[in-house]
C-alpha cells in the first residue's frame, strides 16, 4: 500500500495541489453526527429527522471549509516559490505539506494568515446573507447557520498566537525576524501555544461548560491538539538548534570519482593518489564513486566486498561488482544549510547522498548516520 492510501482516501488534485482524506476524517464526521443531532433536535424539533442530515450536512460544509483553509496556504506558499507536495484533510482539520522549503519571516508569517483569513471571509459571507433573511427552521437555513459560526470561530481561533496554530507561525515569524534565528521563534510560539491549551481547560473548569458533553469533548480534542502540537514544535526547534549552522558540505566526507569501467586496481591507485595529497595527512580514506562517462554517479564502494577481493585479482575484478546502488535522487546541493537540509534529507531517507557544488562539481559523501548522530547529541 502506497503512502496516499495508507493516510485515507485520494480525491485528486485540486487547484494543482494533491488532496487526501484521512482515515480520522470519518472518526470526527461520526462523532460529529452523534453529539450534534440531539443538539439539533432541541434547538429545531421541527425539522425532525432531518437533524440527522443537518449534523452530517455540517460535517461534510466544515471539511469543505478545511480544504479551502489549506488550499489557501498551498496557494499563497506556491505564490512564494514554495514547492508544495500535498493536503491531508484529518481528525481535526488539515495539513498542507511542502517540500523544500527556504523561507524567510514574511513568507512564513503570509502563508500561515491565509488560510484564516479565508474561514472568517466565508464566515462574515455567510453571516451578511443570515442577517438579511427571516430565521427559517429548514434544513438549508441550519446547515448555513452551523457552518457560518464555525467559520468565524476556526478563523478566530487559528490567529490565537500560540503553536500549532496559524497565529502561532506568526508569532513565530515575529521573534525570527527579530532574533534571526527561527528555532527561537519556535520556542516562545510553542509555549504560547501549550499556555493557551492551559487556559482553555482552565476556562472550560471554571465556566462549567465541561458539564455538556460537545463542549467536553472539543476541548479535550482541541487542548489535546494544542499540547501534542506545541511538544512537536519544541522537539522540532531543539533538533534545528543541533543544526544551527550545518551544512551538506560541511557533513560531507571525502570522496573520489572513478570511471565505472575501472578495476579495483586501478580504484586502489587513485585513492592512494588522493591520500598523498589530502591537505591533512594521515586523513580519512575517501568514499569511491563510480560514475559513467557522462560523469553520472551509478554507485558508492562497498569497502567490504572490496577488501574481500585478493590482491591477486584485484586487477581482473571490475569496480561495478563491489558497489552500492545510489539512486538518482540521492544527491545534495552543497549550499542547503539546517531546515533545508533536514527536509532534503528526510524526503528520500537513503543512507548515503552524493554532495555536489556549482556545476555539479564532486563534494564529498554525506551519510545519514554522521546526520542522525549530529541530531542525537
Amino acid at each position: 500500500m502506497n503512502r496516499t492510501r495508507a493516510e485515507g482516501v485520494p480525491l485528486g488534485r485540486i487547484g494543482g495541489v494533491p488532496v487526501t482524506l484521512s482515515w480520522s476524517w470519518f472518526v470526527i464526521a461520526a462523532v460529529t453526527v452523534l453529539l450534534y443531532t440531539p443538539v439539533l433536535m432541541e434547538a429545531y424539533p421541527r425539522l425532525g429527522a432531518l437533524n440527522y442530515a443537518a449534523a452530517l450536512g455540517f460535517a461534510l460544509t466544515l471539511a469543505l471549509s478545511v480544504l479551502l483553509h489549506e488550499l489557501a496556504h498551498a496557494w499563497t506558499g506556491r505564490a512564494f516559490g514554495w514547492p508544495t507536495g500535498r493536503i491531508v484533510l484529518s481528525l481535526l482539520g488539515g495539513h498542507t505539506h511542502f517540500g523544500d522549503v527556504r523561507s524567510t519571516p514574511l513568507a512564513s508569517a503570509v502563508v500561515s494568515l491565509a488560510g484564516p483569513a479565508v474561514n472568517l471571509a466565508l464566515g462574515l459571507a455567510g453571516w451578511t446573507v443570515l442577517r438579511t433573511g427571516e430565521p427559517a427552521p429548514t434544513l438549508g437555513w441550519v446547515l448555513l447557520d452551523l457552518t457560518t459560526w464555525a467559520n468565524l470561530i476556526v478563523g478566530v481561533f487559528n490567529v490565537l498566537p500560540g503553536l500549532p496554530l496559524d497565529g502561532g507561525r506568526v508569532v513565530e515569524a515575529l521573534v525570527w525576524a527579530a532574533t534571526g534565528r527561527e528555532q527561537h521563534g519556535t520556542v516562545v510560539a510553542a509555549w504560547t501555544g501549550r499556555l493557551l491549551a492551559v487556559g482553555i481547560v482552565a476556562a472550560t473548569a471554571l465556566t462549567g461548560l465541561w458539564r455538556q458533553p460537545v463542549a467536553l469533548v472539543l476541548v479535550v480534542l482541541v487542548a489535546g491538539f494544542m499540547w501534542q502540537g506545541a511538544g512537536a514544535s519544541l522537539r522540532a526547534a531543539a533538533v534545528l538548534s543541533r543544526m544551527h549552522g550545518v551544512s551538506a558540505a560541511a557533513l560531507a566526507e571525502p570522496a573520489v570519482a572513478v570511471p565505472a569501467e575501472a578495476t579495483l586496481t586501478h580504484t586502489d591507485r587513485v585513492v592512494t593518489e588522493h591520500l598523498a595529497h589530502a591537505a591533512v595527512p594521515g586523513g580519512p580514506v575517501p568514499h569511491v564513486l563510480a560514475v559513467s562517462p557522462d560523469r553520472q554517479v551509478v554507485g558508492l564502494l562497498v569497502p567490504a566486498a572490496a577488501d574481500a577481493v585478493p590482491a591477486d585479482r584485484r586487477a581482473g575484478t571490475p569496480l561495478t561488482s563491489v558497489l552500492q546502488h545510489l539512486p538518482a535522487d540521492a544527491v545534495l546541493d552543497a549550499g542547503l544549510r539546517e531546515e533545508s537540509l533536514l527536509r532534503a534529507v528526510a524526503a528520500r531517507e537513503y543512507p548515503h547522498y552524493v554532495v555536489t557544488g556549482p556545476g555539479g562539481a564532486l563534494v564529498g559523501v554525506l551519510r545519514s548516520a554522521a546526520l542522525e548522530r549530529l541530531l542525537a547529541g
